[in-house]
């Protein structure tokens, strides 16, 4: 026994040393563990204006210089995510102007995967974000459409970890299935199992059984539409032929196209003398469109319709400079127009405030004012749907939030039962917290669900 406590008293400064090292090997680990964790930034979700998420610098030119070469903005997004440039796909939706809002939301949630898959959670959040804001707020969606958006983005939240996110995704989605007055019992049974899949997944498989066993006997709805139905075309008219302007246009057409195709010859090198000629022909379209818009512009020369339509038409054209002046296409295009950003912002509020005003006044010769106020909530939702989107800077939110809770009142107020009843219909509500301006689809008795 004395032989192994000398033995252990030789062995004590070894043993000393080793349990030394250990908790040293022990304090570097955490103190890497810490560094690592402290330099990751917090994800945030929510809103956010999506035109300043644009990265310049990751936009690839051949690709976001296809809709000024004429290919269609659906095109040339899709064509983006098959190159695997989700940044240019997310440029090319944020200054389009020929997109029906589902197919945008659509190629949101598209792009949105693929930020996933690249571990760019905050960037997808938002591609979700703007999906779930489309579905709540664009009047010019079926509801199934508005289902089928809600389901992806609470799916992508739920990818992302927005927790307040995906709450409100699943909620509009459930909101849909139990009081859309347009679902066929059909659409209902579909959209329940394919919600009650996400719910599993998100929530466990008890909590979507309980759902699913609440929810089936709202499949058996019919639809029952008590609203007429507004768009933006019914207030626009044809423009004038401009053959002067069409032949600029499709000039400019030629050379976009022409400076794709040698981009690609030269793999990004040289490409000078195509640039310029672009530019040059961007420059005298923008001369032509001035005089034009001018000309029209006068006294008695367009109808009210076709006032709208004109103005449509200078929003378009000013999402293509403003995406220019930021260097979005990937390439420098017209220099002067780099350094006229907020004057360009400032133009596009002007022509989104005077187009809205204009089918506002539209509204008074109606004659009838429970068409009236049906038009005001689309025209109210139109607002915030193209402030989300990023192509109407200026609107204020508070404002456009009382307009459209006003509207929804008196329109629900207009249906048997004030719109309580399941199958009754759906509708956007603003949804207020302390970090988040959120909009998701409410229905049923405005003093419980709103």
């Amino acid at each position: 026994m004395r032989n192994l406590i000398a033995h252990l008293r030789d062995w004590q400064p070894y043993i000393f040393l080793a349990g030394a090292a250990l908790f040293l090997l022990l304090g570097i680990i955490s103190l890497i563990a810490y560094f690592i964790m402290s330099r990751q930034t917090a994800i945030v979700y929510g809103w956010r204006d999506p035109v300043e998420e644009v990265d310049s610098d990751r936009v690839r030119p051949d690709l976001a210089l296809l809709p000024l070469a004429g290919v269609s903005s659906e095109t040339a997004a899709r064509e983006a995510l098959s190159a695997g440039e989700p940044d240019t796909a997310f440029t090319i939706l944020m200054y389009a102007a020929d997109l029906d809002e589902a197919t945008r939301g659509g190629l949101f949630e598209l792009v949105g995967e693929r930020f996933v898959q690249a571990r760019r959670l905050e960037k997808a959040s938002l591609c979700f974000q703007l999906a779930h804001d489309l579905a709540a707020l664009s009047p010019d969606i079926t509801d199934m459409a508005r289902f089928d958006l809600s389901l992806s983005a609470a799916r992508g939240r739920l990818a992302v970890g927005d927790r307040v996110g995906l709450d409100l995704s699943l909620e509009q989605a459930e909101t849909l299935i139990r009081y859309s007055a347009h679902m066929q019992p059909a659409q209902r049974q579909r959209a329940l199992n394919l919600f009650t899949q996400v719910v599993a997944e998100a929530r466990g498989e008890r909590k979507a059984a309980a759902i699913r066993a609440e929810l089936r006997k709202f499949t058996m709805l019919q639809p029952r539409p008590e609203l007429y139905h507004f768009s933006l075309a019914s207030f626009a008219e044809p423009l004038p032929l401009n053959p002067d302007l069409e032949r600029l246009r499709l000039e400019r057409q030629q050379r976009a196209l022409a400076l794709v195709n040698q981009w690609i010859a030269l793999n990004g090198g040289d490409v000078g003398p195509e640039r310029a000629d672009l530019a040059e022909f961007l420059r005298r379209e923008e001369q032509a469109r001035v005089a034009w818009y001018a000309d029209l512009s006068r006294p008695g020369v367009l109808s009210p319709g076709q006032r709208v339509t004109l103005l449509a038409e200078q929003i378009s054209w000013l999402l293509v400079r403003l995406q220019a002046a930021r260097g979005a296409f990937g390439i420098e295009l017209v220099p002067e127009w780099e350094g006229n950003e907020e004057a360009l912002r400032d133009a596009l509020t002007a022509a989104q405030e005077e187009m809205f005003a204009l089918i506002w006044q539209q509204t008074a010769d109606l004659g009838d004012q429970r068409r009236a106020d049906q038009v005001e909530l689309m025209l109210v939702r139109m607002e915030l749907a193209d402030w989300r989107v990023g192509h109407y800077p200026g609107l204020d939110p508070e404002d456009r939030d009382r307009a459209l809770t006003a509207a929804v009142e008196r329109v629900r107020g207009q249906l048997p039962g004030g719109g309580a009843a399941p199958g009754s219909g759906v509708w956007p509500m603003p949804r207020l917290t302390d970090d988040r301006r959120d909009y998701v689809l409410v229905g049923g008795p405005s003093s419980t669900r709103d």
